[in-house]
């Protein structure tokens, strides 16, 4: 069970991908090792924020003790955060590592597979199937999608890219999706989305929280061109609504910044979702 496996932890750089080899005690593969990912199915969208998890379970069911080298080879365009689980099974024991999922951010539409091997010439053991959706582009485009982006600071377990994932449901706030800044109390803080090429912008959309009164109230829409400071393109004071529209002359920019000024329970910002288009 989960509760009793070991937990093998993540490189700090999602493609940093381990390049180690098979120590020579490993070098004879056991042909009675298990092993299974979760889940066997996974989406990713072809953009920075477009990472997901697997869980790949190595089990021993034997009574007796051994190395076991688990090879993870990703179908380009898909990438993984580790190519290698090298570790020591105990009699009847099992390892649990995680591994992070993402495609190139030009990546075409389909459906890749990343099968796992025990023993570089071993068998593939599992089959993990991978849909890239590519990020969307074109008239209507929400250019936030997936990011790139960043913020001034993060609270706990929450995750910049939880803000622009797409989900904007208050209900699953917590959860997966949404961003918290970390300093509680201290204003101003900011989250920023990057585009890799200079976009056409004129309307940000932005959900916050919608209990407690914990929704931001005030902030500013900023914009920044290339080579130059952060300008200011809508304000937004006494906010107590969910959601919230803002819309101005459009400007070609490389990044768009929300600039939160403060929250009307004056402790954090908290962004469930921000949408950015072209008009």
């Amino acid at each position: 069970m989960r509760s009793s496996a070991a937990r093998i932890g993540l490189p700090v750089a999602l493609l940093a991908l381990v390049g180690a080899t098979a120590s020579s005690a490993s070098a004879v593969q056991p042909s009675g090792v298990v092993v299974s990912a979760m889940p066997d199915e996974v989406e990713v969208l072809a953009a920075a924020c477009g990472t997901q998890e697997i869980e790949v379970t190595i089990a021993n069911p034997w009574p007796v003790s051994r190395y076991v080298d688990v090879f993870i080879e990703p179908e380009p365009p898909v990438k993984t955060s580790r190519e290698l689980v090298s570790t020591y099974l105990p009699a009847g024991g099992q390892v649990v590592a995680p591994v992070l999922v993402r495609a190139e951010e030009d990546a075409e539409g389909g459906t890749y597979e990343i099968d796992l091997r025990v023993g570089r010439s071993g068998a593939v053991r599992e089959e993990v199937a991978v849909t890239v959706v590519p990020r969307p582009t074109g008239p209507g485009a929400n250019l936030a999608l997936g990011g790139p982006v960043e913020a001034s600071s993060t609270h706990g377990n929450f995750s910049a890219c939880g803000a622009v994932d797409g989900n904007a449901d208050n209900a699953d706030w917590d959860v997966t999706t949404g961003w918290n800044d970390g300093t509680r109390e201290v204003f101003p803080d900011w989250l920023a989305v990057h585009f890799t090429a200079p976009q056409q912008v004129g309307r940000v959309v932005l959900t916050t929280r919608d209990i407690e009164l914990r929704s931001l109230r005030d902030w500013d829409v900023q914009v920044r061109t290339e080579d130059s400071a952060w300008t200011t393109v809508a304000e937004v004071r006494g906010n107590t609504a969910v959601t919230v529209t803002s819309v101005f002359d459009p400007v070609t920019a490389d990044s768009v910044r929300i600039l939160a000024l403060a929250s009307n329970d004056a402790t954090y910002s908290r962004i469930v979702e921000l949408e950015i288009y072209a008009e």
